[in-house]
């Protein structure tokens, strides 16, 4: 039965507090549905986008990307993390303490092992993107592989050794440590200009500690030389194809320069310019 008494002032504060906490309380449960539906939708995105095997169709795949974003009325890059999404889980992550935008922090990391533990970390420490983002800077990953004893992954690439998608390039321009534009020669006299970006590595950009020296590193060694090769069929969550590249002081054979010259991602690794992601 409903009371019939008057609230008393104590009883109505109660009364106002308790429906702010309903209201509250369903207005988070609302976000996070909400969250999960468009991490969902976007990994539908990316899964529909490869079914096109646009990321493998170079220039063509690019142009298309561009109108989808254009019609769509999307930023272009949107639709790429969408496609590295897809790329990255086999089916859709059904974290609820994960929002679209933690997972666009994480996308970036090319190590299951370690992508799976910032997820459980955001999960158990309740973790905003800001403090996500913070704890990758302070590699507590690596931090907690160390305390627990255990080896800390190896920070050796793994050499790519499939001829295909390599090609001929020019070095335009060394932008900084892990990014270059080349003109890449396509075959039939075809050449088009790209921005290209190192994968597995991350050096520090160029304002930061050890950025102008990995950026000098990388500028010297490549006015040596004529034309390197460079392995690629992939695209960044930025619109850069990611790139493994090669080059050598003895050769101009391209298939030698490709099999036995120097990986320069690995290189920079190894002079400490770079890290492994």
């Amino acid at each position: 039965m409903p009371k019939t008494e008057v609230l008393t002032t104590s009883g109505y504060a109660k009364l106002v507090a308790d429906i702010r906490r309903i209201i509250a309380e369903g207005r988070m449960r609302a976000a996070k549905a909400a969250s999960q539906e468009l991490v969902e939708t976007y990994w539908e995105v990316g899964r529909r986008i490869c079914q096109e095997g646009l990321t493998d169709k170079g220039g063509y795949g690019e142009s298309v990307l561009a109108d989808l974003a254009e019609e769509l009325e999307m930023d272009e890059s949107t639709l790429l993390r969408c496609i590295h999404l897809f790329q990255t889980y086999k089916s859709v992550p059904g974290s609820q303490a994960l929002t679209w935008s933690h997972y666009k922090v994480l996308l970036p990391l090319t190590d299951d092992e370690e992508r799976t533990w910032y997820e459980k970390f955001v999960e158990e420490e309740g973790l905003t993107v800001p403090q996500l983002t913070q704890a990758l800077k302070n590699e507590r990953f690596e931090e907690s592989q160390t305390k627990e004893g255990k080896k800390v992954k190896a920070k050796t690439l793994i050499r790519p050794t499939e001829a295909a998608y390599v090609y001929k390039a020019l070095v335009e321009r060394v932008i900084d440590g892990d990014t270059l534009l080349l003109r890449v020669d396509l075959g039939f006299t075809v050449w088009k200009e790209q921005r290209f970006r190192l994968g597995g590595i991350d050096c520090p950009a160029l304002d930061e500690p050890g950025g102008r020296e990995a950026f000098e590193y990388v500028r010297d060694q490549m006015a040596k030389m004529d034309f390197v090769m460079v392995k690629t069929n992939k695209i960044d969550i930025y619109g850069r194809y990611v790139a493994h590249l090669f080059y050598s002081l003895k050769t101009d054979n391209k298939d030698k320069i490709f099999s036995e010259g120097r990986y320069l991602n690995q290189e920079l690794v190894d002079k400490g310019l770079a890290k492994v992601i």
